[in-house]
């Protein structure tokens, strides 16, 4: 079992790890001439890279919702993955959400 320095240097190094994943799939959507869809895509993205979940649902510890979901239906097998996939889902709206706003919202202030 891993101590809370091992624990807190996974996080780090996957959230470094993470942030530059999104910086070049950022690049990689900027090519995309539709930003109606391109900047969904970099929400979906973020959603799916930094959401977290509780390990197990009696501990304090938490990793990526993604890797829960799979281990879950790895080692539970069954509905087991649902707990962690509501959590996921909700941020996946709420990133679609978003960045559908900002981008109504930047075209609105380039038209002024």
């Amino acid at each position: 079992m891993l101590d809370i320095y091992g624990y807190l240097t996974s996080w780090g190094v996957y959230l470094v790890a993470g942030t530059l994943c999104y910086i070049l799939f950022y690049k990689a959507t900027g090519k995309i001439p539709y930003k109606w869809l391109a900047n969904p895509l970099r929400g979906i993205m973020l959603a799916v890279t930094f959401t977290p979940w509780y390990v197990a649902a009696d501990s304090d510890l938490m990793a990526p919702a993604l890797m829960v979901i799979a281990l879950d239906m790895i080692t539970l097998g069954g509905d087991a993955f649902i707990r962690a996939a509501v959590p996921l889902v909700l941020a996946i709206g709420l990133g679609i959400v978003l960045s559908l706003v900002w981008t109504i919202f930047r075209a609105r202030a380039k038209r002024n």
